[in-house]
Formats: C-alpha cells, structure tokens, sequence
C-alpha cells in the first residue's frame, strides 16, 4: 500500500501504479476494476463518467414534485427491515420527516440498512418522489448518512455516475475516485503544445481531468470534455497528415494501368455501362497507381452503387502489372458474394481467383495458401483468416477492404504489411458528412459514386402501424407469390424482460404460426456460421420466403429476389443504418418496397424518419443523421469506450474536429516545432502505428 504521495522523479511509475497501490484497493476490489479495464492509476483517471446528476438544490419535503429528482436532508422516525418469501427479494421500509411534512423510503435487496437508518438518524436522500393520496414515496433512493450538520460529503452537487460492476459499491467507488485524484493528479504533465492550448483557449490537462469527474457546473464539464475531446481529434489528425507525407515520399509501388488483358477482358464481360461517376473514380484511382508511391484512396458509395465493379477493375489491372490482389470483407457471407463476382468477371478471361475464409477445411486452405505463395493466384478474396500465420502473397501489389468501418484496430495493418508498399482502396457503403470524411480520414484521398447504377429504381418507404399486421402479411403473401422475397428486421436476438423491444425469436414464431407455409427462416449473429449459411441458402433458394434477422443482414446479404424489409421499431436505429438495410431490397429486376414497422403512429416518431421516407439518397440522410445527434448534454454524457476515442464523437464534435484539422497542418509544417514537442510525441507515436484505424460509429 502507499504510504505517501510520490516524487516527480517518479512520474512515469506513478502514473502507472497499479490500482492495488491506491488507498482503500484489495486484492477483491482490485480484480473487480480490472474487469471495467482498469488496471493502473491512469486508466482510473481516464475512466469517465457515463453521466452526471444535478443534487446542487436541496428542498424541503414540502416541495417535493413528481416530476423532479430532487436532494431533502430529513431524520429517521422508523426502519423496518423485512424478507418477502412469496417475492424472495428483502424489503427495508423507513419512514422519514423534515418540518414540513413525512416520505417514507423503500429500498430492495439492501441488507444492513435498519443498522445504519437507525432511529433519530439524520440523512440526506436523493431520488424521484412518487406521489399518492396516503404518502410520499421514494424507491430505491440514494442517501448519505448526515454527520456534523450540514456536512454532506460528496452527496450534493453535481455527482458523477459512473460505469458500475458488482460488488463495487457506487460510494465507494466515489470515494476511490476521490483517493485517486488527490494523490494522482499532480503527476499527470501537460503534454499538448502551449501554442495550442493557448490558441484555443484551453484548459489544461489537470483541470480538465478534474472537471470530467467532479464538474462545478454544465459550462465547465463541457469546456474540459470538450478539451478532452480536441485532444484526441488534434493527435488524430496530427499523425494522419504526417501518414500522408509519408505516403508522398514512399517508393517501390507497383505502376498499374489500365488497358491490359485481363482488364480488358473484364470491361468487356460487364453486361451494363458504368455509370459516369464510376469512370469518374476508375480516372482518380488509376491516376494514383502509375506513379510509383503507394495509393491510399477511400471510396465512398451509397447502397447498390457499384463499388464492386471499381474494385474488380483494379484487381484486373494489376494482374496485368504482374501483382496480386487481396481484396477483404468482414465476414464470411459477403466474403462469398465478393468471390462469386470476382469468378464471374474474372475468370473468364484466364484470371485465377481464390476464397479465403475461416470455415475452409485444412487441406483446402493449404492449396489455396500454397498457390498465393507461388504467385498462381493473383486475386484473394477472404475475411481475417488472410492475415493468420501461414498466408503468404508472392507479390501483392492492391489491398482493398470492403466495408472498412467493420474491421477492428489491427486489421488493416496486418493486411498491408503482406506486400511491399501495397496500394490501399477503402471502400464503404456508410456514407459520411463530407466534412467529416475529409477530416477523420485526412491520409486518405476520398472519392465519391453519388449515381444510381442504371435501371436501378427508387425504393418505394412507408411507415406502417402494427394495427394492420393482418394487412402487412396479406402483402407479404402476395408478394411471395409473385416470386418476391421478404426481410424482417428485429431490434434483438432473445427477450430479457427488461423492455418491449420484439426478438427474432418471438417474431419467427409469430410468422410460422400465422404464415408458416410461406417458408419462415432467421438468421442473427449468436448463430453457428454454418448455420447462418444454411439459412440464407434456403432463403436465396426460395426454401424460405421470409428471413427474421437482426442487423446481421445489414451488410453482405444480396438476394436479387428479395423486395421487401420489415424494420420493427425503426426509432432505435440511426437514419443511416435504416438506410443500410434498406438498401437489401431492390436489387434485382423487382422494386423495392421498405416498410418501417411501428407500435403506433407517433408524431415525433413520424417527424424523426421523415428523412428516410422522403428520400433514398445516403448522403443526404447521413447530413441529417448528423444534426439530429445534437451537440450532447451532461445528463446524456456516455464515453464511447472504443479505439482511439474515448470522449470525443466525430459527428457530434464535427467542429472541434475541423480546427483540429487545422491545427494539424500547422504543427506538421513547423517540423522544428513539433520537434521540441516531446510530450505530445510520445502521444502521436500511438496513431503513427500502421495498425491504428477509427471505427465509425454510426
């Protein structure tokens, strides 16, 4: 245990002191922290509340409202602590009174509180007040026992709310925080350039380390959450400009060009035209790859867009380069579907093509991995097993990933370092602000499809009331019938009983009931691959003519027959997920038809999926997913626990993000500068890994 504060010859071992070594920290508590990922002194003070509540003003039970949490300093008339075997929960009653009136308090499955309420026991309590002719009522209030007058402690204020496991009580868990920043914080150095901080007016780490846990008021939370949140928008951006000289400066890139046999016989083998804003980008994209240094392009296109046919282009070219092309997607089924187009278009003309995935039998796999080591192969396309030990590529020239938000931190990275200077093509169907993009991916050179391929027909949206579920699966009938297929989207897996939300389970039981012959099948993803597989086969086969699923089927499920998608409770999903899945019907010959199942017909609800009902294009309804987030309250507050970002939001936070962008560049110009910047560095060096990317989170 430590027994006094450490000297500043020991900073970089105090900071990062495990938590055992804190004051009031066990053995028990501190395997208990470990499992909110908190192992050191720095991950406790980077652990953030999830949000705050406002006990600043202290009433009488006279004013109590309804309507309001409210903090009353009150004196234990009576406690009774009870065990109810008919409900098997313990039930501890207390009455309680101030000079102007009485609450009674009820609390369950708290022993030992009749020992610590006793009677004559002063307390401040904190919670909604219920109302009724008889009382006052609390459930499950917070309190704190009154010593010394008015002497609250940390009850009143503005009191954090943090992320909780059991067995750490939440005052405990206050007062560890409390411990904790008392004996740390002296040691936590300021490490963003004073030029900056200077510039933007901020506060400096200290304070703003303080301010997220004990915030004097809503002003002052958001001015540290927001320095907080510039921070990690300036070291992002700071290492992406620095990646993109880098990129300038690399050399040993394979030069493709288009014109070659294999490309050739591919635009040939296309049964349409491409649209103008697809040889618009196949211009951008092969105007990159001639010069010798390493592309690192993102392509942008919205649901149906063609961005397939962009990737095959340039896997054909770089065949007739001589180099090999690995192209990724996140999981098995759109893996597949990636594959079928490749050997479809490619082949044909004597291009040998793979499919790499996990669910590959030993010998399989080793044949294919034998003949990618032998250059045999020059196009791969698979899931993460291309980045497992053992796989090999003789000369990979292109790296293209495929829905690029879905892969983890380190995937990217282990993909590029297979090749030497590999050229990199992002591509995703989630559209981004254009704002944003061009800030969160400032390495990248960004390219847009905005055209909707050619017969391709608008997607028929409407919002219908569960009242007319006889209706709907009328029309479902109907539709199945006439040679459609049919998706029902759920907003979970299995029922909890903690709300109303509607599983897969219950809804694939409600449909076999009611229209069982059509053939009813589910898919989500707490299934067996295999069994995903099996479901979406019978479904592509016309065995099933209805699939329940959740948002599994929100990316890589293409079934040119299906033509209609049910979403239950279309209000829990962002506008451009609902966009996403969406996009699964109208793909083939047949229209589209999406139908946004709701419980009733609210009009706040309707006001919120106008945008989705009254257009199909994706940007335009990420721009609107966007100003819908708002700029974020402290009661709202929830860190986002992911990659790189902990506080800030990129939609949310899209200004910080611009002058974080801006400051950036400044910095990289002034490379003497930023030399001098050791600090911040030594912070940068963690975005500089190859490996490091940002999931978007949508």
């Amino acid at each position: 245990m430590r027994s006094g504060k450490a000297t500043d010859s020991s900073v970089a071992s105090t900071i990062l002191d495990p938590v055992i070594n804190i004051r009031g920290v066990g053995p028990g508590r501190s395997a208990l922290l470990k499992k909110l990922g908190i192992e050191t002194a720095k991950d406790a003070l980077w652990f953030f509340p999830r949000r705050y509540e406002d006990r600043r003003e202290i009433c009488k039970i006279s004013q109590l409202r309804p309507d309001r949490s409210s903090v009353v300093i009150v004196k234990v008339r009576s406690v009774i602590s009870r065990r109810s075997f008919k409900r098997g929960i313990d039930v501890c009653t207390c009455e309680a009174e101030d000079d102007t009136g009485i609450v009674r308090m009820v609390w369950f499955n708290r022993k030992g509180l009749d020992k610590v309420l006793k009677e004559g026991t002063s307390a401040a309590i904190f919670g909604l007040p219920s109302f009724s002719e008889e009382r006052i009522e609390f459930l499950n209030p917070d309190f704190e026992v009154v010593f010394g007058g008015s002497d609250f402690g940390g009850f009143t204020g503005i009191i954090p709310i943090y992320p909780s496991t059991a067995g750490l009580p939440v005052r405990w868990f206050r007062k560890f925080i409390k411990t904790l920043l008392e004996e740390y914080i002296p040691f936590v150095h300021e490490y963003l350039p004073q030029s900056i901080i200077g510039k933007r007016g901020l506060p400096g780490i200290r304070e703003a380390l303080m301010g997220m846990h004990r915030p004097g008021s809503e002003d002052h939370w958001k001015k540290c959450r927001n320095r907080l949140a510039y921070e990690e928008f300036l070291l992002l951006q700071t290492a992406l400009v620095l990646r993109k000289e880098r990129l300038k400066r690399s050399e040993g890139a394979a030069i493709i060009c288009p014109g070659g046999k294999y490309y050739s016989g591919f635009m040939e083998s296309l049964p349409f035209d491409l649209t103008s804003a697809q040889i618009d980008v196949l211009s951008e994209i092969f105007n990159d790859v001639n010069k010798g240094h390493p592309m690192s392009r993102l392509l942008q296109g919205d649901v149906g867009s063609g961005k397939t046919v962009i990737a095959l282009a340039l896997a054909a070219a770089g065949a007739d380069a001589g180099v090999q092309t690995a192209i990724m997607a996140p999981t098995e089924v759109l893996a597949e579907q990636l594959y079928s187009q490749a050997k479809k278009f490619l082949s044909n003309g004597g291009l040998r093509c793979a499919l790499l995935t996990g669910g590959l039998g030993r010998s399989e796999k080793n044949r294919i991995t034998d003949s990618v080591a032998r250059g045999l192969t020059m196009v791969v396309v698979g899931t993460h097993a291309m980045i497992q030990d053992g796989v090999m590529f003789r000369n990979l020239g292109t790296v293209i990933i495929d829905e690029q938000q879905r892969f983890g931190v380190m995937q990217r990275g282990d993909m590029l370092s297979r090749g030497e200077s590999p050229h990199l093509l992002m591509m995703s169907a989630t559209p981004i602000p254009r704002t944003i993009s061009a800030c969160l991916y400032g390495d990248m050179d960004i390219s847009v499809i905005r055209d909707r391929p050619e017969g391709r027909k608008k997607i028929e949206t409407r919002l219908v009331d569960f009242t007319r579920i006889r209706d709907l699966m009328q029309f479902m009938i109907d539709e199945s019938v006439a040679g459609g297929r049919i998706y029902w989207i759920c907003p979970r897996v299995e029922e909890d009983g903690q709300n109303d939300l509607v599983s897969v389970e219950k809804r694939h039981k409600f449909l076999k009931k009611h229209i069982g012959p059509l053939g009813i099948g589910s898919i989500h993803g707490k299934m067996d691959g295999k069994l995903k597989d099996a479901a979406l086969e019978k479904f592509r086969s016309g065995e099933t003519k209805v699939l329940v699923g959740t948002t599994v089927l929100e990316v890589g499920v293409d079934v040119p027959e299906a033509s209609v998608v049910v979403i239950e409770s279309p209000e829990r999903y962002g506008l451009s997920q609902l966009h996403q899945l969406r996009g699964r019907v109208g793909r083939g010959g047949r229209r589209g038809v999406c139908l946004l199942l709701v419980n009733k017909t609210d009009e706040d609800i309707a006001e919120r999926l106008k945008i989705i009902l009254t257009t199909d294009d994706g940007f335009e309804i990420a721009e609107s997913d966007h100003l819908l987030r708002g700029p974020g309250k402290i009661s709202g507050y929830e860190q986002h626990g992911e990659a790189e970002f902990k506080i800030a939001d990129i939609f949310r936070d899209s200004g910080l993000l611009e002058k974080a962008k801006e400051d950036a560049e400044f910095l990289v110009l002034d490379e003497a500068a930023l030399s001098k910047e050791e600090r911040f560095k030594d912070k940068l060096d963690i975005y500089l890994r190859p490996d490091v990317t940002v999931p978007l989170k949508r």
